[in-house]
């Protein structure tokens, strides 16, 4: 019997192997479909080519389709709907919509959405208007998502107007706003540097009952430090704290960045209390926007301070943290800093950047006396290490140098220039 098995034809033994070939492997038989004319009412090809974005193509084989009276499924229509918008060419989008009722297939709304969300992108909300009411005309009741395309368009244009005519259109339809409707009218408001308006906004939002994070409180939080009210910014930031949201070391960040730009070293110091108290590590960004803080108010103690708390906390400091501290020195004088400084950012295996080059030279200027010679050094060493000359390192050398002795050098290095 094994004899007879072994001698016996393979069609024999694998019926499925009549014929002469042997069976394609599965990626082979679906790059065949992907080239066949299409077949049955999927279209395979169709779909293909709209998902990969040949638009044009998938139209012909859907025209072909039509003009053999084969029908097509809804899922092609809004796999080309897509592709259209993706490839920002809504009005072919808006065909295939129309096209799908002339065919008398059945819409969705994720259909009308698709549309709806292409032309608010591009701000065209009167055409986006039509395509809703088109929409509740037969017989689709639009959702959150729907409206929020277009209150985002408003918002994002900073149109109150609109944004609020929608919203309340909106709710006239009973549908219910979401977190990302009440964001985007507290966005709407503060586009418009308008911080009432969105604090009025985001109080409705806390009244909703919806489920709020950090990122449902950083609208009305930036407009109020856009408008330069930090102290309202933080009362927004503990207003969050104090309904159980973690804030992260970026948003204290930016509350610091905040603070230290309105000359509040003392507000800016206490946001790195607060962090300790709320149980968020400081990093690196966090550090560097106080001791920005601290060179803006020209408090070298604070900022020696700072510095060790950093490498007290475990953290290395990178080469922004050096400048930072290095420019504090600077605007003070203190070149024999900025120096030591230099050695120790070295042993931590960085490298000087045009920043750090900046704070050297222009503690240099700032000495008492004026340390030029130490400045040309310095200038020269960096320039011959490969470092680019650019206008600030042009501006602070001829202030350390003395034009003329500026212009020398210049030239000696060949960096005469505009």
């Amino acid at each position: 019997a094994g004899y007879l098995l072994y001698k016996a034809p393979l069609e024999m033994m694998f019926p499925c192997l009549q014929g002469g070939s042997l069976p394609l492997k599965g990626h082979q038989q679906k790059q065949e479909r992907k080239d066949d004319e299409p077949d049955g009412p999927r279209s395979p090809a169709a779909n293909w080519r709209a998902k990969k974005g040949h638009c044009a193509e998938a139209s012909a084989l859907l025209e072909q389709r039509a003009a053999g009276h084969v029908s097509t499924k809804a899922v092609t229509y809004n796999k080309l709907i897509k592709c259209g918008v993706k490839q920002d060419d809504v009005v072919s989008a808006e065909a295939q919509l129309k096209q799908m009722s002339i065919d008398g297939v059945k819409t969705k709304e994720v259909s009308y959405l698709t549309v709806i969300q292409g032309l608010a992108k591009r701000g065209d909300l009167t055409r986006a208007a039509v395509v809703l009411d088109t929409m509740v005309e037969v017989g689709l009741e639009p959702t959150a998502v729907c409206f929020d395309a277009i209150i985002s368009a408003y918002s994002h244009a900073g149109d109150i107007s609109g944004a609020t005519k929608w919203c309340s259109r909106m709710c006239s339809r009973g549908v219910l706003p979401t977190v990302v409707t009440y964001s985007q009218m507290v966005d709407a408001y503060a586009k418009r540097g308008d911080v009432e308006g969105s604090e009025m906004w985001m109080e409705r939002m806390e009244a909703s009952g919806l489920q709020l994070d950090a990122a449902s409180y950083s609208s009305v939080i930036d407009a109020c430090i856009r408008e330069g009210r930090p102290t309202r910014a933080s009362k927004w930031h503990q207003r969050m704290q104090a309904k159980g949201i973690q804030p992260d070391a970026k948003s204290f960040g930016i509350l610091m960045n905040a603070f230290s730009k309105e000359g509040d070293l003392e507000a800016a110091a206490g946001i790195l209390s607060e962090m300790a108290q709320a149980g968020v590590e400081a990093n690196l960004i966090t550090y560097s926007c106080l001791l920005h803080a601290c060179n803006m108010a020209r408090n070298v103690t604070l900022a020696e301070q700072v510095f060790q708390q950093l490498r007290d906390n475990g953290l290395k400091p990178n080469i922004i943290v050096y400048a930072s501290l290095a420019l504090t020195y600077a605007n003070v004088g203190h070149w024999y800093k900025v120096e030591a400084l230099l050695e120790e950012l070295t042993q931590d295996s960085l490298t000087m950047n045009s920043h750090f080059l900046f704070a050297l030279l222009l503690s240099y200027s700032k000495g008492k006396p004026r340390q030029s010679d130490r400045a040309e050094a310095a200038f020269r060493k960096a320039m011959a290490s490969g470092m680019e000359i650019n206008q600030h390192l042009r501006s602070v050398l001829n202030s350390a140098l003395g034009r003329p002795r500026c212009q020398l050098v210049l030239q000696d290095l060949k960096l005469v220039g505009p």
